[in-house]
């Protein structure tokens, strides 16, 4: 009797992977493939379609192909993918008809702008505050420059309905109840596309995918290996946060990638909070679970920013040293790509204060790395605020690795921390969700699959409340300054 696994997907910003994992929970391979830096012009930023489809074919065909030669049936495939990221497609044929507008891109902002009286209502229906980086803008946009946009065979939606569509090869689009959510169209209570913020956001008339669970049957997808379905698609951070086993009301989770984001599950309740954002966790037909989320929009871009552009370091390894090194007080604030949670400053500038003769580029370093920390203690106040106190949280991305931000972070937070040793945890969420969809998994069995990771205990740590009261001081200046004439 052949052994059996499923397949996890996790199409990124900058890569997509693909892991397969046995139903006893055993990571048995794991690819990836780069993809190439996104076009960047001003405030627009967009990747080709058809070469983010072509990633995913590939590391999905290398990952079926490796369970077959292991003499493993694959039973089903999950998808997560870069949330509000998006673009219009004809529905008919499947072929794009615009690039992937990133979710990083703002040309929606001056729209925003005009409805921005209107953000109690939004955030009342969406669970999210009005800002470019959510796909409504993005779809006005495309809907006044693109002519194609106006043919009753296009479709507006996600990149991951767009994915969820080719790789199927059916004439259905349709996308999940985690991506739907951050087109900032969909109703959260309802949990169907809302009438009132369509015509708010000028986009009657658009065709849009229809909104199922996380966990549904999407289709078959033909591999090098045979046919195999599609169980389940989410987006990437609800994904990691299934894969770190962030599945138990009041546990916590923090994502450091490109951009940063911290989680609350807050169980079965919808709960809101002002400046975080309301997030449906992962649903299935007769269930589904909630979030409270906060994003920082730049935390691996701005490492890379102080890499290429301000050439401090070398390579990425260096940074865990360059931290420890440092030796004066240094504070760095990073507005690259806006704030995020709870601020949601679209445009602010970067700043530093601190240096003197005795700083070095580890000063600059260490505050910059510092500075991703207090964005994320900002959240947790807010939170707090709300009453909701997580209780420990579990962390995962490539900065994760870095010593000094962990200790950091957990002093910051006054709570615990547990690192996660797996890297891949969007990849790894949406193959469990593949299972729980087939009823391969319950939530208490995932629960007891995932490791938590090596415990980082948070303690007193009075020169990094000093810096963190200096940053916010920075800050509010910083935006001050901004908006002199």
């Amino acid at each position: 009797m052949a052994k059996e696994c499923f397949i996890g997907i996790d199409q990124g910003s900058s890569s997509t992977k693909a892991l397969v994992l046995s139903v006893e929970g055993q990571e048995l391979f794991r690819t990836r493939r780069e993809l190439a830096p996104p076009r960047r012009e001003n405030e627009r930023v967009e990747h080709e379609p058809m070469e983010i489809l072509k990633s995913v074919q590939e590391v999905l065909n290398e990952a079926a192909a490796n369970a077959k030669s292991s003499g493993h049936a694959v039973l089903g495939i999950g998808l997560s993918c870069q949330r509000s990221s998006c673009l219009i497609w004809n529905t008919a044929t499947g072929e794009p008809l615009s690039p992937v507008i990133s979710w990083r891109d703002t040309r929606g902002s001056d729209f925003i702008g005009q409805v921005e009286k209107e953000n109690p209502r939004i955030f009342e229906a969406t669970g999210l505050p009005l800002t470019p980086y959510y796909s409504a803008s993005k779809f006005r946009w495309l809907k006044e420059n693109i002519p194609a946009a106006r043919e009753n065979t296009t479709v507006f939606g996600t990149l991951s309905s767009f994915l969820a569509q080719r790789l199927t090869g059916t004439d259905r689009a349709e996308i999940d109840h985690t991506n739907a959510a951050r087109t900032q169209l969909m109703n959260l209570r309802s949990l169907a596309w809302d009438g009132e913020l369509i015509r708010l956001f000028g986009l009657s008339g658009i065709r849009l995918p229809e909104i199922v669970p996380t966990c549904h049957a999407f289709g078959l997808v033909e591999t090098s290996a045979g046919e195999f379905p599609l169980l389940a698609c989410i987006g990437d951070q609800q994904a990691a946060m299934v894969g770190l086993g962030v599945l138990e009301k009041d546990d916590g989770g923090i994502n450091y990638g490109t951009g940063g984001f911290l989680f609350v599950n807050t169980g079965t309740k919808l709960i809101s909070a002002k400046g975080l954002m309301a997030s449906i966790h992962y649903s299935l037909d007769h269930d589904r679970s909630y979030l409270l989320e906060g994003s920082v929009n730049a935390v691996g871009d701005a490492l890379e920013w102080l890499r290429t552009r301000v050439g401090i370091f070398k390579e990425y390894t260096d940074v865990d040293d360059l931290c420890w090194k440092a030796a004066t007080d240094v504070v760095v604030f990073t507005g690259l790509n806006g704030t995020g949670a709870p601020h949601w400053e679209t445009e602010i500038s970067g700043a530093m204060q601190g240096l003197s003769a005795d700083s070095s580029g580890a000063d600059i370093v260490r505050g910059a790395i510092e500075g991703i920390a207090f964005f994320m203690k900002d959240i947790v106040e807010a939170m707090r605020s709300a009453g909701i106190s997580p209780r420990s949280f579990v962390v995962s991305g490539g900065l994760s690795q870095l010593s000094y931000l962990t200790q950091f972070q957990a002093d910051m937070l006054g709570t615990d921390l547990f690192v996660s040793a797996e890297q891949e945890a969007s990849a790894l969420g949406a193959a469990l969700l593949a299972g729980l969809g087939r009823g391969t998994w319950t939530i208490g069995g995932i629960c007891g699959m995932v490791r938590r990771g090596e415990e980082v205990t948070g303690g007193r740590n009075p020169g990094g409340e000093k810096r963190y009261r200096r940053w916010k001081e920075l800050h509010r200046m910083t935006r001050e300054l901004d908006r002199m004439e």
